[in-house]
């Protein structure tokens, strides 16, 4: 099951008649004969709502959003991911939940915090992602670790927080 405004195409043009298969479902009917597989390029968790990317892997919708150099070339329909733009040092990080290297991982937010995460991973520990549009088309991606995650909570609360993007 996948949110229609999250998925994307076709969903985003409303509920279609009859069967619908999503991007994965649809290449596994035309591959079943191939012991090929959908993993997502972004993190080391299997399954879940993926799409192609334009260099021909595969991509959680969601590590795609949250991944700040990762673009759609139609941002509306969430199609044709692409990576190219993900820095070196981010396909090298260790997330500190999982301790693997597969994928890329995102760094916390927090000036002087080492961590990085994948973001699925952080999804499933339920640390603070946050996604905000910038004023000139750009957006801000902001996520911290366990520990930055309930300061960030605690200072929602009392309003005094603001996203800003992280100069690497």
């Amino acid at each position: 099951m996948v949110h229609a405004s999250c998925y994307g195409n076709p969903l985003v043009k409303g509920i279609p008649e009859g069967d619908w298969f999503c991007a994965q479902c649809a290449f596994s009917a035309v591959h079943s004969q191939s012991n090929e597989s959908c993993s997502c390029c972004l993190c080391p968790v299997k399954g879940g709502a993926m799409k192609p990317t334009g260099d021909g892997r595969w991509a959680h919708i969601v590590c795609a959003l949250y991944v700040p150099e990762v673009f759609f070339k139609d941002p509306e329909g969430r199609e044709g991911f692409d990576c190219s733009k993900v820095p070196k040092r981010r396909w090298k990080e260790r997330c500190y939940v999982c301790e693997s290297s597969k994928g890329c991982a995102i760094q916390c937010s927090e000036l002087k915090c080492p961590l990085a995460f994948h973001v699925s991973c952080g999804l499933n520990e339920d640390l603070c992602i946050e996604y905000k549009e910038g004023r000139n088309k750009g957006a801000i991606v902001a996520g911290f670790c366990k520990k930055h995650s309930d300061l960030w909570k605690k200072q929602e609360q009392t309003g005094k927080y603001k996203i800003v993007a992280r100069e690497d």
